[in-house]
């Protein structure tokens, strides 16, 4: 009878005598690989997204599914060397979201949102202290290597804003993305420029942190955008000749044309 759920699959899967070759040769760290591939096409079909577009709906399912296969692979090694399994992985996170969310399952006020963050960052200290593990001696202490820069540059900010080092309103962030942006104009020795360029991106992370917006997702659909707006240019430049027979005004002027499209 064909299995129905996902960790029957993966345990059918890993079976030494009746599994798939390449399930069988897998590790922890050999499917580290897969699951930042996997967390990167999840983060581009949220970036694509459109809330009641069916394509797109089924698009964030079917990569959600994807990422989901990673959790239950790596619960599948854990599960046969006996250290833990699926059910321990869902167990952990349930504790920990009734722990950290005293104001739903406990008698704790909380005003805002901002405060349930307090909360969180207090009892998630409380619950480092508990198990032993020592207490952060700088403010950038345990920041995780796998972030990318843009997510990097964000925690930074978050925890140097935790901490009162902090721009009091939008206005003082955008005037040092201006200042960052004059200093770079102003540079021509290479190793300079790069310096001041990332001056530059730092400040704009920071712009849009205090903005609400993430980056991330921000350069996702830009980059979304621009690419479907280039394949009109490239259409274009196909039914005409191809790109050799191109001005720059012309393509320009095919890319303003399909900019004003919905």
């Amino acid at each position: 009878m064909r299995p129905t759920t996902l960790p029957a699959i993966m345990s059918l899967l890993r079976n030494p005598e009746t599994g798939c070759p390449w399930d069988l040769k897998q590790d922890h760290q050999t499917l580290a690989k897969y699951l930042r591939e996997e967390a990167a096409e999840t983060l581009d079909a949220l970036a694509a997204h459109v809330v009641g577009d069916a394509e797109k709906e089924r698009h964030l399912c079917e990569e959600l599914g994807d990422l989901w296969l990673q959790v239950v692979f790596h619960a599948q090694l854990a599960q046969e060397r006996g250290a833990w399994d699926l059910h321990d992985v869902e167990q952990a996170i349930v504790d920990k979201l009734i722990r950290r969310h005293p104001h739903v399952f406990a008698e704790v006020d909380v005003a805002n949102a901002d405060e349930v963050l307090v909360n969180w960052k207090a009892i998630k200290q409380e619950e480092k202290s508990e198990l032993g593990h020592a207490s952060a001696t700088r403010v950038m202490d345990g920041i995780a290597k796998s972030l990318s820069p843009l997510e990097e540059a964000m925690e930074i900010g978050h925890r140097c804003a935790k901490v009162g080092f902090e721009w009091p309103d939008m206005d003082g962030v955008l005037d040092k993305v201006k200042e960052e942006i004059a200093e770079l104009s102003a540079e021509s020795e290479p190793l300079r420029v790069e310096e001041e360029f990332g001056d530059v991106l730092f400040s704009l992370v920071q712009w849009a942190r205090k903005k609400g917006v993430d980056p991330d997702r921000a350069l996702r659909r830009q980059m979304r955008r621009f690419t479907g707006r280039f394949a009109h240019v490239e259409d274009f430049a196909v039914a005409n000749g191809g790109w050799e027979n191109q001005n720059l005004e012309g393509m320009e002027a095919v890319w303003q044309a399909a900019k004003r499209k919905p």
